[in-house]
């Protein structure tokens, strides 16, 4: 985007409702890296960006990013009014009090594609997988068809992520990989074309594959309205969002199964307590140390109120069997052996906790607890946090 355009998306117009009045709207846009169609059509250029505007009646602020990673975190902070992601990232939003509104009318089914010499899923422990960007939609669904089947990344023998799910179909006719995900339209256009080469291993059921676009609950139904009626306009077309269509509970379903196909950590570690909410009041009245694992942006932006701030700096595979020597957890070290430790981070999807809880008994510490349900969950319970000022 230009820089003229990031200017227009400060300039506030008549401010309509109380709610946004003393604050800008925020707006995240998070695109799949893999996802060619919409990495080049859309464009929140001047027209739609102040047509956006105009029709909240309140200035916006726009961040567009592939980043996904960052973007899947945003989903639990509900930093954001308004959030546009492909199939996972509005999975998550969902799962932490985001509505879907409207999505792109685009459906695909996924499949796990191998050489033919490899015949379930089963068979591919020591096998060399290929996979679209580590944030990109096929590999979060292709490690969670993996999970399913029992599988972890670990038990491969290598793992190569680009940028393109065609690559991985070129890897498989020159033997460089084993096996890899695509899109079933893709896959049934390639094996026609390369036949006797692969076979198709597990398949998903027919899910979107577009843009959606998810706002905050909290958001008044009358903000709701201008929303979808701005989507039905041509601006919105203009910035690439195409016909976004109105969602119903069969949509909801269909994203409650890709959120299932989430990498979640495991529900307990061994030698370590699991606790819940109502647990982590008493310990910390107990004297126990709340200790968030999370980025300081993210402890800055709010944490639970009395909490440390420990940062678990990953590099690691999301993975049960993750490599420690790959992450930074110095700050988790220096917290001591003797004490009462309970760590959080950003609820199930977020595996810092569960790795500093993982090390720190590998450590020596003898009292650790760990807060699965993380900020997430202490939030929609309404108990006290607090800011850094």
């Amino acid at each position: 985007m230009k820089r003229n355009d990031w200017q227009h998306l400060l300039l506030g117009l008549t401010l309509a409702c109380p709610l946004y009045a003393m604050a800008d709207y925020k707006v995240l846009i998070g695109i799949d890296p893999a996802d060619e169609t919409n990495k080049k059509s859309l464009s929140f250029g001047s027209v739609p960006t102040q047509s956006l505007i105009s029709t909240l009646g309140a200035p916006v602020v726009l961040k567009q990013t592939s980043d996904l990673t960052d973007v899947m975190r945003a989903t639990r902070t509900q930093e954001n009014d308004m959030l546009v992601g492909p199939p996972h990232v509005t999975a998550s939003a969902i799962s932490h009090q985001y509505q879907l509104l409207a999505r792109q009318k685009i459906n695909s089914e996924f499949v796990l594609i191998a050489r033919k010499d490899i015949s379930s899923v089963n068979q591919l422990g020591g096998k060399r997988l290929y996979l679209t960007q580590q944030d990109s939609v096929r590999a979060y669904v292709a490690k969670g068809l993996l999970d399913e089947a029992g599988l972890s990344l670990k038990s491969l023998k290598s793992v190569t992520y680009g940028k393109t799910s065609g690559a991985g179909l070129l890897a498989l006719s020159a033997n460089i990989a084993d096996v890899t995900i695509a899109s079933k339209a893709e896959a049934e256009v390639w094996m026609k074309a390369n036949p006797q080469v692969a076979v198709v291993l597990k398949s998903t059921p027919e899910l979107p594959s577009g843009l959606a676009l998810m706002v905050k609950k909290s958001m008044p139904d009358a903000e709701k309205k201008k929303v979808l009626r701005w989507l039905s306009g041509s601006d919105a077309e203009a910035a690439g969002l195409g016909k976004m269509v109105t969602t119903s509970s069969a949509d909801e379903t269909q994203y409650a199964y890709i959120a299932a196909l989430g990498i979640l950590t495991p529900k307990v570690i061994s030698g370590v307590a699991t606790v819940g909410s109502a647990e982590v009041q008493k310990l910390a009245a107990s004297g126990a140390v709340l200790v968030d694992t999370r980025s300081v942006k993210e402890y800055d932006q709010e944490h639970i109120k009395g909490a440390i701030h420990a940062p678990y700096v990953e590099k690691s595979l999301k993975d049960r069997e993750f490599d420690s020597s790959l992450d930074d957890y110095s700050a988790i070290t220096k917290l001591g052996k003797e004490k009462a430790l309970v760590f959080y981070c950003n609820g199930p999807e977020c595996w810092k906790s569960y790795k500093a809880s993982v090390v720190a008994k590998a450590t020596g510490v003898t009292k650790i607890y760990w807060y699965r349900g993380g900020m997430p969950e202490w939030r929609e319970n309404k108990l006290p946090s607090e800011t850094k000022n």
